[in-house]
């Protein structure tokens, strides 16, 4: 299994999840990506024990119990999406003069690194990451480990802006004339992420912006038997895309929507 030891500025580098009940979250998950858990003391970051997801000895996620005094603290559990950023005291700065909003400042993580929590002008929310001694994901697009996210906006387009502007990097936009319109980031000129268009029922139900994380896995319907077998709910019919694979959104026990994905053989 292939390790990851860096990942360019503006590309998702980790993925955690905040919910109510970290005993029953920490068992579906191991039960379903195979993770065991490594607990750290996260005080720094007013969380409390951090439970540090490994998978083949790599840190695969995290997840940790959420409070009335973290952001986003109404949802009963939600995954987070890290961006790895060279310089995030340099990124926050260009965050509210293109429409969106710093909602925790940057601060050290021990040596691990410095954070910061910001929202696009749609109110999604993206944690920065200025790596120090942890990089994120160890291990990355393999069954069990992350492997891909999108963000689903309710304005594509002003999205799509923020994170050119903000991150100085590129995008790269297919189905201008589709009902779904789609961008994908690109560091280095390798797709990172994709934003796509919430559809209008959506926006009209309050559906508000958000990061959907993926995770890969080797047997797609082992995997969503899994999930609806012990607790969980597929939100969808299963779907299979040309060129991506097989995906589902999914959502645990406790609350927190997810998509598990097997990518086409080769």
């Amino acid at each position: 299994m292939p390790k990851v030891d860096k990942y360019r500025h503006g590309t998702p580098c980790w993925v955690d999840l905040a919910t109510v009940d970290v005993a029953g979250a920490r068992a579906f998950y191991a039960g379903l990506f195979g993770w065991e858990y490594v607990d750290e003391e996260m005080g720094e970051m007013d969380i409390g024990v951090y439970s540090m997801a490994m998978l083949d000895g790599s840190a695969a996620a995290a997840i940790y119990e959420s409070g009335p005094g973290q952001i986003q603290s109404d949802a009963p559990a939600k995954w987070n999406l890290y961006v790895s950023v060279d310089d995030v005291d340099a990124v926050v700065v260009w965050v509210a003069a293109n429409g969106g909003a710093v909602l925790a400042g940057s601060k050290a993580v021990d040596r691990a690194g410095r954070v910061a929590v910001i929202a696009d002008p749609t109110g999604c929310v993206t944690t920065l990451w200025e790596p120090g001694e942890f990089v994120g994901c160890g291990v990355m697009s393999e069954a069990g480990a992350f492997s891909w996210c999108e963000h689903l906006s309710t304005d594509r387009a002003a999205s799509v802006r923020f994170f050119e502007q903000v991150f100085g990097i590129e995008t790269a936009t297919a189905g201008e004339e589709q009902p779904v319109q789609y961008s994908t980031v690109l560091a280095g000129g390798k797709g990172v992420c994709g934003i796509m268009q919430m559809p209008d029922r959506m926006i009209e139900e309050g559906v508000a912006s958000e990061w959907y994380v993926y995770f890969q896995v080797a047997d797609f319907d082992e995997s969503a038997g899994y999930v609806m077998g012990h607790g969980g709910r597929l939100m969808a019919e299963p779907g299979e895309f040309p060129g991506f694979g097989r995906m589902v959104v999914a959502r645990d026990p406790q609350g927190a929507d997810f998509c598990i994905v097997q990518p086409e053989t080769g």
